[in-house]
Order: C-alpha cells, then structure tokens, then sequence
C-alpha cells in the first residue's frame, strides 16, 4: 500500500513536519503530490496538501496504527520540485510549511470544507468568482494615421500598449486605469476594434486565445552586447545546473529582445519560461510584445485580475497549453510544465519582496526554483542591486555559476545621453547653500531660454 506524506494547514498549529497516510486503494489514481485532501488529525478531519508518496512510513512508525486519507478535495496543484521550494522557503524565511505552500494552489482556494449533511462528501470553500470578461481590443488600419488630442494622455497609454498586439479589455483596465473610457472613445473614432470571444470555464475549449505568433518586430541585427547575453543564457541552460546570468544594460539597450530570444530557444526545446516584472503597470506593453510573439502560449498572472480570469490563466498554465507566464511577483508560483528558463526584469526593484506572510524574495526563490528544476535564472537592470553584483564578482553562489553580461550600447542610430556628476560636497565647500549645483541651476536656466522643459527625479525618502 503507497504512502502519503501530508502538510496540515491547520492555522492556530503552526505544523512544519509532515504527517503520513495511507492511500486507499479507491483514492490511488487521483491522491497524487500536490493534491488537497482531508485527513484525520487529532480526532477531526483537517486539510492538508501532499508533499510526497512512498511505498514505506517514516522510521519508527507502526503502519498497523497510519490512517488512510478520507477525501481528495482538489486536483494536484503542483509538482515534488515545488513542494521542495516551498519546504526550503519555510525554513529560510521563518513560517509554516502549510503557509509556504499557499501560493502555489489554485486561486481563490481556502482551507475551511463544507458539507451539505452527514452522508454527503466534504467539500473545499472557495472564494466565488465572477464572469471572465473576454473582450478583446485591438488597432484598425485607422490607428496609424490617427494622433490623439494633446490632453488625451488614456488613449495614448492605450495605444502605445495595443501598439504591441491585441490585448484583453480586463486586463487593459487592470493595468491603466480609465482604458475602458478610452477603448469606448476609440472605439466610436475607428480607431480600435472590440471583439467578443466566448470562453467555457473549466473546459479545454475555448481557453486559450486566437491571435497568431510570429508578429512581433524583430531587430535586423542583435547588437554584441545582445549576442553575448544570449551565449551566456544557452551556456547556463546546457549545463542545466540553476545558473545565473545577470544583465548589466543601460537603459534601451534591448534586454527584452535579448528575453524573446532566450524564450524562443526554450520553447523549441520543449521547456517554458517566466517571466516577472516589477509592476502590474509595466504589464501592458509588455504582455502585448510576448503576445505578439508567442501568440496563445503566453498566460498573464497579477492580483488586478479578477479571480475568475486568474483561476483560468492558472489552469491555463497547469494544462500545458500556455507555455510562457508573463507576471508580478506571484507569477512566479504558476503551474508551468517543465520550466527551463526564468527570467526576472528589473531585478533591483525592491516590489520583488513579498511583506506579508509568506514572506520571501522573489528573487531568491526563483534562483532555489532554477537549481531544483534545472533550468537558467536572467537576472535583468540597468542598476543591478548590490547582491547581485556582490555574488557575479565572487562568480559562484550556494553552488551555482553567477555571471554578469554588459550591454552598454543601444541597437541602431540612439545614442546615450550625455551624464555629469556633480559631487555636492565641493559645492558646499564653495560656498553653495542649495541643493541645486551651479551645474545644474545653469543647466536649468539654459533650458528654460530655450522654451523646452525640464524634468528633475529625486530618490525615494530613505533610499538616498
């Protein structure tokens, strides 16, 4: 008789262990890792996820005395290599192996089962979902000629993101507030299309999308800063050991073409990718370039969706039929099937930290998830963060090679921008009392004589 070994999620018990049951042989076929279940615990049924299956118990264990497993309450969530991430998160950042398991089940899923009478099977709580909006939104031939007024700064954000390729009205909405208003006024104009495709949830129809890969632009010539990323990313994936490569590019040197490229080669060995941005509002654009390249293999994955369209990306992923996950930090947890390569955008970001339980480093555990699982871990930046640079320089870290690829130039005629710094000190000691440098105040009245603008960043307070 197989064994399973069991995570309670029992919230007032913080359970780090595991527990084992037996596996009846009416519950063989379905009580697989990764599975919910409801087991007998301490006299009551509780939920718990399968971590594992052996045909023995633990040592020290009378078997005559294990409990079989009463109910599965879910399908498998994820995977024995998940189920180690998430055993390593629990003992890296201090919480309960049942709480590190948490994102990586199924949206809207909740511990609390629920039967209708004594005769009837347990069932799970989960939260209830709306209808999945599915309009999609994109340019007529109207749109290249069209420019639209000064003030209308929505329709531009919209634009520029269906610029990219056609785009789900929910998730447009999701990532740029007003789109609605703003597809209506295009929509009225020409200028935009709404179509209306119908999906069955939970079936294998009607899941995916119909756009067509193969659409998004493509540089004539890669750049050698970009020839040398990807000769670092394919050397990390052929020794399929959790490698790192880091990529040091100013800004608009074409990481992200450098990203599509990587993907491309991970798709046509059979792998998938994700791929994380620092911000559910980068996602727009950035959802429509890989749309418009990997067409209906790329799934999107943030908390604006609401939980009806993230439960069926999320199926969607756990199905294998989107290949490539495009996301915030969460995404990270999604389902994908045989993962070859990860990719974090903007790595220094400090949104890539997680403050609520479970607490963790997005960065950190894609790199446990690279070397569990075998794959390549892209570390992207125009300002990598310190660690990261700290650990190319030592050029290995907990096992695993970290290499740090520059791209300093840009792709095509763009030219940098010209830099000065000013060591304020020097002006202090000059008499200067401003926070302004002579450099700069001269600068800025320069600009305003001209007529043209100025634009003037600080640093966060506390980051300075």
């Amino acid at each position: 008789m197989p064994f399973a070994h069991v995570v309670l999620d029992i919230p007032t018990r913080a359970l780090s262990d595991t527990f084992d049951y037996a596996i009846p042989e009416s519950l063989e076929k379905t009580a697989v890792v990764g599975t919910t279940v409801l087991v007998p615990f301490s006299h009551r049924q509780v939920v718990g996820y399968v971590v594992g299956i052996s045909d023995s118990v633990s040592s020290g264990l009378d078997v005559s005395r294990v409990l079989p497993i009463t109910q599965v309450l879910a399908d498998s969530a994820f995977d024995e290599q998940s189920a180690q991430v998430a055993e390593w998160m629990s003992k890296e950042y201090a919480c309960s192996y049942a709480d590190a398991l948490h994102p990586f089940l199924a949206p809207g899923q909740k511990v609390k089962v629920t039967r209708k009478d004594v005769e009837s099977p347990w069932q799970l709580v989960c939260e209830k979902s709306g209808p999945v909006d599915e309009r999609w939104v994109e340019l007529t031939e109207k749109a290249a000629d069209f420019t639209p007024a000064v003030n209308a700064s929505k329709q531009r954000s919209v634009l520029e993101a269906l610029a990219q390729g056609a785009m789900r009205l929910s998730e447009l909405s999701a990532t740029i507030p007003g789109a609605r208003s703003a597809v209506t006024a295009l929509q009225k104009k020409g200028i935009v299309e709404v179509r209306t495709q119908r999906q069955i949830r939970g079936s294998q129809e009607g899941l995916g999308t119909t756009l067509s890969s193969g659409v998004a632009p493509r540089p004539q010539q890669l750049t050698e800063g970009q020839e040398s990323a990807l000769a670092a990313i394919e050397a990390a994936q052929n020794l399929a050991q959790g490698d790192v490569v880091l990529i040091d590019g100013v800004t608009g040197s074409g990481k992200t073409e450098v990203y599509l490229s990587a993907i491309e080669k991970t798709l046509a060995d059979g792998k998938g990718a994700v791929v994380l941005v620092p911000e559910i509002s980068l996602t727009a654009q950035t959802v429509g370039r890989f749309r418009s390249r990997f067409g209906e293999q790329v799934a999107v994955l943030h908390s604006k969706l609401s939980l009806g369209e993230r439960f069926d990306q999320w199926d969607l992923i756990r199905q294998g039929r989107a290949r490539v996950v495009v996301g915030a930090r969460s995404a990270l947890f999604a389902p994908i099937q045989n993962p070859g390569l990860y990719i974090i955008d903007e790595e220094h970001e400090a949104s890539y930290k997680q403050d609520s339980l479970p607490r963790y480093h997005a960065r950190e555990v894609a790199a446990q998830m690279a070397r569990l699982r075998g794959a390549a871990l892209v570390l992207g930046s125009a300002t990598p963060s310190l660690e990261s640079l700290y650990r190319t320089a030592q050029g290995s870290w907990r096992g695993t090679q970290w290499t740090r690829v520059a791209m300093t130039e840009r792709p095509g005629v763009a030219v940098l921008p010209q830099v000065q710094v000013v060591d304020m000190a020097s002006q202090f000691k000059n008499g200067g009392r401003s926070v302004f440098s002579a450099a700069l105040a001269e600068a800025l009245q320069e600009t305003t004589e001209r007529g043209e603008k100025s634009v003037l960043l600080l640093n966060r307070r506390g980051f300075a």
